[in-house]
């Protein structure tokens, strides 16, 4: 079979299962690319042309979550409790999504590694990643950054499974490296409360460094000292 491109160009995410599977192999190991244009203007066709066909390689993450078909049966649309199984979004979506928040392809490939850069202080914190580009193309990759609270006690509202709190783009020539480094403050480790206020709970958080890949996602754990809490 020819190499096929399908291109989707919608407002929002579409449940597309069904073709994920090709000719009769698993779901997920569709032979062909599939781009999710979303509406992109008059100069669209301009810039896919150029992507698709390597003269630009600067494709992007995906910014929303894309559900798969039974997603209409399990959350009403008219319900707008975003903790309410199944979840909505990637902070609360308890499911398997068909392409998770953040994922996205590039016509070259990369790995990276990350780890905790300079003296840590009491409310700053410094990650530095090496992106490698390991492909025959240049390329540009957006490298994440999340946080999770892993072990904060107990509270009486929910808790996103991660929050986005920063993310870079990063050009990198066929097989080059770049640095790219992320200074997060103690802020950015809060949660919203019951009341809708910004708190920074002790315990344990995690900070995540991601391409979109829970393969080779990095994850570093950072520990809020306080005095306990008493939640009834």
């Amino acid at each position: 079979a020819k190499p096929t491109v399908l291109v989707l160009v919608s407002g929002g995410p579409m449940a597309i299962d069904g073709i994920l599977t090709y000719q009769g192999k698993k779901e997920g190991s569709a032979g062909f690319a599939i781009i999710q244009a979303f509406f992109p203007s008059h100069k669209g066709a301009q810039a896919l042309g150029q992507t698709l066909f390597g003269k630009e390689n600067r494709w992007g993450k995906l910014p929303i979550t894309m559900y798969p078909h039974h997603y209409i049966s399990e959350q009403a649309m008219t319900n707008y409790d975003m903790s309410a199984s199944p979840g909505r979004t990637y902070k609360y979506y308890q499911g398997k999504p068909l392409f998770p928040f953040g994922f996205g392809l590039s016509l070259t490939s990369f790995n990276f590694n990350c780890s905790k850069a300079g003296e840590e202080k009491p409310t700053e914190y410094t990650f530095q990643c090496e992106l490698h580009n390991t492909g025959n193309l240049d390329g540009e990759e957006v490298v994440q950054v999340y946080h999770s609270a892993v072990d904060i006690g107990k509270v009486d509202h929910p808790l996103p499974k991660r929050a986005l709190r920063d993310f870079k783009r990063v050009a990198v020539r066929a097989g080059q490296k770049a640095t790219v480094a992320f200074t997060l403050s103690s802020k950015q480790l809060e949660l919203v409360n019951k009341a809708g206020s910004q708190t920074l709970y002790p315990g344990v958080h995690a900070i995540i460094l991601s391409r979109g890949y829970v393969e080779d996602e990095q994850k570093f754990t950072i520990k809020i000292e306080g005095e306990d809490r008493i939640v009834i």
